[in-house]
C-alpha cells in the first residue's frame, strides 16, 4: 500500500506540472474522445473529464491517473492577420481609422473567433473578411483613393455581419456597427472630411443627394456584393444551407 501510494502521487505530481500549451489558428483537431491503449495487457483508458482511468481487469483496485490532455492548433496568429488587413490599405487616414475599428474589443472578437459548431477545420472570420474585401476592391477600375475606400467600406460591412450574430433584440447590427464606428469616423472627417464623406456614401450612410450619384452606387453595389460573398463563405451559412 505505501508503494502504490508513493507511485499516485509522483505520478499526478509530474502531471500536473506539465505546462500548457494554447496555439490561435484557423484550422484545429477535435480532442479524441476515446483512446485505447495496453490491450494485450488488459489494460482499458477511458478519457473523462480531462482524466484518465486505469483499471487491471483481474479485480484488482483501479488506479486513477491524471493527465493533461491538450487541444493543439497550429496557424498564424490572428492579431497577425488583422495587421496584415490593416497595412494593405495605403492611405495612412484610412489605414489609422480600421485600425481602431478593429482594435474594437467586440469586433476583434468577431474577428479572431471559431465557432465550435462549425466544420473542424475552419479559416478565421478576419481571413475571410480580408480576402472578400481585397477582391472586391480590386475589381474596382477607380484610382488607388478610390479602390483604398471601398476596402475600407466592406471591411466595415463585413464586421456589420459578424457582429450581427452577436446583437438581440431590440438592438440591429447597423445599430451596433454605428456605435462602434463613430468616433474613428469623426477623427478621419477631422482629418479628410471628402474620405470620410465617400466612405459614408460607399456605406449608404451619407445623405441622399450625395448617394444619388453612378459612381457612388456602383461602389455601393460593390460593397452588396462582396457581403453576399462573405456571407456565402461563412460556416454557418454552409450548414444552413445543408439541410
Amino acid at each position: 500500500m505505501t508503494n502504490s501510494s508513493a507511485n499516485t502521487s509522483t505520478t499526478t505530481s509530474s502531471a500536473v506540472s506539465l505546462n500548457q500549451l494554447a496555439l490561435l489558428s484557423p484550422q484545429r483537431f477535435a480532442t479524441p474522445m476515446l483512446r485505447r491503449k495496453g490491450e494485450g495487457v488488459g489494460k482499458i483508458a477511458l478519457k473523462a473529464q480531462g482524466e484518465f482511468v486505469d483499471a487491471k481487469l483481474q479485480g484488482n483496485p483501479a488506479v486513477k491517473t491524471v493527465e493533461q490532455v491538450l487541444e493543439v492548433t497550429f496557424g498564424t496568429d490572428p492579431q497577425t492577420l488583422i495587421r496584415r488587413a490593416v497595412r494593405l490599405v495605403a492611405d495612412s487616414n484610412l489605414r489609422a481609422f480600421i485600425r481602431s475599428v478593429m482594435a474594437e474589443r467586440d469586433v476583434n472578437r468577431v474577428l479572431t473567433m471559431l465557432r465550435n459548431d462549425s466544420p473542424r477545420f475552419q479559416r478565421l472570420p478576419i481571413d475571410r473578411l480580408r480576402a472578400v474585401a481585397e477582391t472586391g476592391s480590386k475589381r474596382t477600375l477607380a484610382g488607388p483613393r478610390t479602390r483604398d475606400t471601398l476596402y475600407v467600406a466592406i471591411l466595415v460591412a463585413g464586421i456589420e455581419i459578424l457582429l450581427g450574430q452577436t446583437v438581440k433584440e431590440p438592438y440591429s447590427s447597423g445599430d451596433v456597427i454605428r456605435s462602434v464606428v463613430r468616433d474613428a469616423l469623426r477623427k478621419l472627417a477631422t482629418t479628410d472630411e471628402a474620405l470620410a464623406t465617400d466612405l459614408r456614401n460607399c456605406l449608404g450612410w451619407g445623405n441622399q443627394d450625395d448617394m444619388l450619384g453612378v459612381t457612388v452606387q456602383c461602389l455601393q453595389q460593390r460593397v452588396a456584393m462582396a457581403v453576399l460573398d462573405l456571407r456565402n463563405r461563412m460556416p454557418s451559412t454552409q450548414t444552413r444551407s445543408q439541410h
